[in-house]
């Protein structure tokens, strides 16, 4: 386990900016009014396809959606990740907001954008609240998650849980894919390798990612094409 002494290795690289038209393409309209919703308490979906490790690089953005890609509930033929991490990530560069690529970091939009691009996703979805990543995680599928990301949140405990805690280092993508609802836990999948956490994962609770979504916080979940 990782303490507050440990020196950081690990970078971020989520860029952010937000866009009304999201508001057009919400999970809660087009996704879970379609929904026959469970009654069940928890949910961990299957993530044990292909892990990988960002390291020092600004690349979050690239991994966390190898990661949605490679893992269930939609599985794909051939080795994985699907497409290289660094792939999506240069491509998204190109592909969001800000002019260039001679800047660190990507938006989530612009590797959802390339995926669409490479029609391994239809489209993509946005959620902006708790409820609506509660329950697209228990219903729906794992989401990629951007949000600030505090110093605190490097530091997972004896139990793997993290605390939004400390000042702002920066934002950050990553994978939520599991929750418990009688814990109000998230379960999450991360970008720096096994090593991280109990075993690449971390757990945060619904009080903390509350306060991270609302903080311009968002919540993507795309229509995969299997392949």
């Amino acid at each position: 386990m990782e303490t507050e002494n440990t020196e950081i290795t690990y970078k971020l690289g989520r860029q952010y900016i937000p866009d009304e038209r999201d508001q057009n393409y919400l999970i809660s309209t087009h996704l879970l009014k379609r929904t026959n919703r469970t009654r069940i308490t928890s949910r961990y979906w299957d993530d044990t396809i292909w892990w990988g490790d960002q390291g020092n690089t600004p690349q979050c953005v690239g991994y966390a959606w190898s990661h949605w890609l490679s893992d269930g509930p939609v599985y794909h033929r051939g080795i994985a990740p699907k497409i290289q991490p660094n792939i999506i990530y240069e491509n998204a560069q190109r592909l969001d907001i800000w002019p260039g690529e001679n800047y660190d970091g990507t938006s989530v939009r612009g590797g959802a954008k390339f995926l669409q691009n490479q029609k391994l996703i239809s489209r993509y979805y946005w959620g902006f609240n708790l409820k609506t990543l509660i329950d697209s995680v228990l219903n729906l599928g794992p989401v990629v998650v951007g949000t600030n990301w505090y110093y605190g949140m490097f530091f997972p405990n004896s139990s793997g849980v993290i605390r939004a805690t400390g000042p702002l280092a920066g934002g950050h993508a990553y994978v939520i894919n599991g929750i418990a609802t009688t814990s109000q836990m998230f379960r999450i999948k991360n970008s720096w390798g096994k090593g991280w956490g109990q075993g690449g994962h971390a757990y945060i609770s619904f009080t903390d990612m509350n306060r991270l979504i609302m903080e311009q916080g968002e919540i993507c979940l795309a229509t995969e094409i299997r392949t």
